[in-house]
């Protein structure tokens, strides 16, 4: 789910090809890119939390590194995210712990959390973040990102009303009284959202932006002695060795806090996989080996529960942190270790210049976090109210239960509706087969082959109900075409009714996956209704009306046409030879 972690843009794989000093050089780059991002997100993710921001910190060393060793998925990052953050700092307001009792609840959590996901992992039960509809999804993330941007308005405008529990309300309250605003913290805080955006505009500047700004903050109040809040005002900040997170007998998990944290701590563990299962298919290993999402979630269940003897929050796959290590150059796990080192070096030479950034600053760091998220979005949000009703009620349900109850039970009532959902509309399994033509006309059971012909069209026809779950292992199963081999799959969905978002959105990325190889899609067997919907939505345009094909009430009629349709298609994709 959520930070910035939702938003950044994939980058392609890299060329497994290169030479190994230069991946090797990407892995170092990418990797110290993404470990200079955990320390200024890591601090405003702790303070989220209402947390030490040396634990939102330590989130980036051994958690990063044992994930890299164990996930499927070579590139992920697995550390401290913002809805990861907010839902631990729900838990904890209404766990009655207060005090010294907070880090070791903290560390609690994160073993609980490591050891839900694991036991998931060896389970091979991957696929049940699938039951996790995109509209709830996207009703979540969209909740989470509003709460990042006005949960540290009082260390932005520096007024903090009391007698709120709920961060939009008090946000609205402090931006109706500008009188009680303090001037100086004021400059600070919307100062530094300034210099974010426009930083952000700048070429070869925008990847590093965030940390640019947080040292530009910090050095100009320190140079001009600024009377703001800083860190060091409102927590203990170690120097040196002592900063390192060493185990001791007060910074190890608390068993006889489990009863009470359990079933928060699977709030944090559903919370977690449901963001780091975006990561397998927007990063593919660029060995092309595959991954799973079992794997993953092993991985990052052992780098909680490592996590937890280190100090660390409980901590997931973050979309952000693994996107500036892929757009440094990153190719394997050595960009984790590379990231979690650059963190260790970073607090053992820089500890006492943590303590001096300002609260306003990582109060605008926040907020720009939580626009880009926000943005990043809307397209999702757009798909979702289009599609229908159900995914409109999905989504809109979803928003506002993150906006007025505790995160960990939001994700809950979530995931219950998306099972609602899933009872309403299944009726039957899932099932894609090839469609074979000879003497005797089309049959259904030819077996799918391993990449896309060249020569001929793929027939597909997709039989089973119209449910989000499926839609993952759907796509899966579809061959991938070959780049700079021109192909061309014909897939009837005369099956379907109407789409859901998420059958839409796997639609359009499968689309974007042949267009990039130099591939197309025909659509066949299209009814009125699911046309309508591919219009409202846009996808009409980007398949091509003439390669959604109406239906026919005979089977052998829509694939007939796709057949002649797809044989086109592949001419011109081969330049009318």
């Amino acid at each position: 789910m959520a930070s910035k972690d939702q938003v950044a843009a994939p980058s392609a794989p890299s060329d497994p090809a290169k030479p190994a000093a230069k991946r090797g050089i990407g892995d170092i780059i990418g990797g110290f890119v993404a470990g200079l991002y955990s320390v200024p997100e890591g601090i405003g993710y702790a303070s989220l939390a209402g947390l030490n921001p040396m634990l939102g910190i330590y989130a980036g060393m051994v958690p990063v590194a044992v994930a890299a060793t164990a996930t499927g998925s070579v590139l992920l990052m697995s550390t401290l995210t913002s809805a990861i953050a907010l839902t631990t700092g729900g838990i904890l307001d209404g766990s009655g712990y207060t005090g010294s009792q907070i880090p070791q609840a903290v560390f609690t959590m994160t073993l609980l959390a490591g050891l839900m996901m694991v036991l998931l992992g060896v389970l091979k039960l991957g696929k049940v973040v699938n039951y996790v509809s995109n509209a709830v999804m996207t009703g979540f993330v969209m909740g989470v990102a509003i709460l990042i941007m006005v949960g540290k308005f009082d260390d932005i405008f520096g007024y903090d009303p009391s007698g709120f529990s709920n961060k939009v309300v008090k946000a609205a309250d402090i931006l109706l009284h500008p009188g009680d605003w303090d001037p100086t913290t004021t400059v600070v805080g919307l100062g530094t959202i300034a210099a974010a955006f426009a930083l952000k505009k700048v070429p070869k500047l925008e990847r590093y932006a965030l940390v640019l700004v947080v040292i530009a903050g910090t050095a100009i109040v320190w140079a001009l002695g600024i009377d703001t809040l800083l860190i060091s005002d409102v927590a203990t900040i170690p120097t040196g060795l002592a900063a390192l997170p060493i185990p001791s007998a007060s910074t190890l998990p608390d068993l006889s806090m489990v009863p009470t944290l359990l079933l928060g701590s699977f709030s944090v563990a559903l919370v977690a996989l449901a963001q780091g299962a975006g990561i397998r298919p927007a990063f593919p290993n660029p060995d092309g080996s595959r991954s799973s999402a079992s794997r993953d979630f092993l991985g990052q269940g052992l780098g909680n529960v490592a996590g937890a003897f280190f100090q660390s929050t409980a901590t997931g796959g973050s979309l952000s942190r693994t996107a500036v290590s892929a757009d440094g150059g990153a190719t394997s796990r050595v960009a984790g270790y590379a990231a979690a080192a650059t963190v260790v070096l970073l607090v053992v030479f820089l500890g006492p210049v943590v303590g001096q950034i300002p609260e306003a600053v990582i109060g605008g760091l926040l907020f720009v976090i939580g626009v880009e998220l926000v943005m990043g979005r809307v397209p999702d949000a757009r798909l979702a109210w289009r599609t229908g009703m159900t995914s409109r009620v999905l989504f809109a349900v979803t928003l506002l239960l993150t906006l007025t109850i505790p995160l960990q039970f939001a994700i809950i009532g979530g995931a219950v509706l998306s099972l609602l959902a899933f009872v309403v509309s299944a009726g039957s399994r899932v099932d894609l087969v090839r469609a074979v033509r000879d003497a005797d006309g089309w049959r259904l059971d030819g077996p799918l082959p391993a990449a896309m012909p060249a020569d001929e069209p793929l027939l597909l026809a997709y039989r089973g109900p119209n449910f989000f779950a499926d839609v993952a292992a759907f796509n899966d199963r579809i061959p991938a075409p070959t780049p700079g081999t021109p192909s061309v799959l014909v897939l009837d969905l005369g099956a379907l009714e109407h789409f859901s978002s998420t059958t839409l959105k796997s639609l359009g990325k499968l689309h974007e996956r042949f267009a990039a190889a130099g591939s197309d899609i025909v659509l066949a067997g299209v009814g009125d209704e699911a046309r309508e919907t591919l219009r409202r939505t846009a996808l009409l345009d980007v398949f091509g009306e003439q390669n959604v094909l109406p239906g026919d009430p005979h089977l052998g009629g829509s694939l007939d046409a796709g057949l002649q349709r797809g044989r086109e298609v592949l001419v011109g994709l081969r330049g009318g030879a």
